[in-house]
């Protein structure tokens, strides 16, 4: 399940993803969300909170996911990663280090306030 969280404001955009993702989860929250987003300010900051439990994505949700990440790839200025264990970090840090344009960090669920801070500067 992805859910956009309440600190969302502006160019930011906060998400905690729960569960096993799906694509409806994507087509039908995540991506109207970045779209309606993007008519309003040219490069967005996300944060996306792994919540507990996050058992990882359906077949057509990591799909999903790797589309809405090639087609956005410019979209995203910075990306804070929050309370993925280590293993998922690398994951996600290699394939977008060569696809994003924008800047991904990673923190620790103890270091959520400052994956805010960061993504506010």
């Amino acid at each position: 399940m992805i859910e956009i969280l309440d600190d969302s404001d502006g160019n930011i955009l906060g998400v905690r993803a729960t569960g096993k993702l799906t694509r409806s989860d994507y087509r039908d929250v995540l991506a109207p969300r970045i779209r309606t987003s993007l008519e309003r300010f040219p490069r967005l900051r996300v944060l996306f909170l792994i919540g507990n439990p996050f058992d990882g994505w359906t077949a057509r949700g990591a799909w999903a996911n790797t589309v809405l990440d090639i087609s956005h790839r410019r979209d995203f200025e910075k990306i804070a990663m929050v309370g993925a264990p280590r293993w998922e970090r690398w994951c996600v840090q290699a394939p977008a280090a060569v696809l994003m344009k924008g800047q991904l960090r990673t923190f620790r669920c103890d270091e959520l306030a400052d994956a805010w801070t960061w993504l506010r500067r």
